[in-house]
């Protein structure tokens, strides 16, 4: 038991449990806006069908929960990838929409035996939501994590392009000192053949000095 304890005392102190106590934040504002947004265009202001109230509930709390899980949960910052986050985020919130959609649809049509009254209704119908993606929380977690935001997902690029150039003077001096030393060592390797050209640079001497006395 006592080890049990520790190992949870450690586990509060590590990246880990930072990152997805912040992920449960972000999820508690989600349904926040989404149960408060589902519940005013479904029971208050009578918009439309408690499914399509459900799509446009998920749909507006969908982007606070995309910006807060970037930025501050993984703490991503600069621009977002369109096919490695944005369209993978959508697909993933499109697939709990559906999910809960149904559920919400499913509740709906069936309030009437439970209770007659319409703040029953609607509120059975905000409990099926807020079921749809309790079921679905972990899930989520994992796929944005491994996928969307992670550490695996970090792409590590040159910030500065002096850095770059600074690398490439680099490598051009270091390229430039090996053919150097290379040549030198060629050079260095034949130490013959000066010698073998003095013989015939004196011929070639004695030869004109004959055509000159003739």
């Amino acid at each position: 038991m006592a080890s049990l304890v520790s190992q949870i005392r450690a586990f509060r102190h590590t990246e880990h449990f930072g990152r997805l106590w912040k992920y449960a934040s972000v999820s508690i504002i989600s349904t926040i806006v989404s149960q408060t947004v589902l519940f005013m265009t479904y029971h208050v202001w009578t918009v439309a069908s408690a499914m399509e109230c459900n799509v446009i509930a998920t749909a507006v709390a969908s982007l606070p929960a995309y910006y807060l899980n970037r930025t501050w949960t993984w703490g991503k910052t600069g621009r977002s990838n369109m096919w490695r986050e944005i369209v993978p985020f959508w697909t993933i919130s499109f697939t709990a929409m559906v999910l809960s959609t149904v559920a919400v649809g499913v509740a709906a049509h069936n309030a009437d035996r439970i209770s007659h009254g319409s703040l029953a209704r609607a509120l059975i119908v905000n409990g099926a939501n807020l079921l749809t993606y309790a079921c679905i929380w972990t899930a989520r977690y994992f796929l944005f994590n491994r996928f969307l935001f992670g550490a695996r997902t970090q792409v590590q690029t040159h910030e500065h392009p002096d850095e770059v150039a600074a690398e490439i003077v680099t490598a051009a001096s270091v390229t430039g000192t090996s053919s150097s030393s290379n040549s030198n060592s060629n050079s260095n390797s034949n130490p013959n053949s000066s010698l073998e050209l003095e013989p015939e640079l004196s011929s070639l001497g004695v030869s004109e000095t004959l055509d000159q006395g003739l």
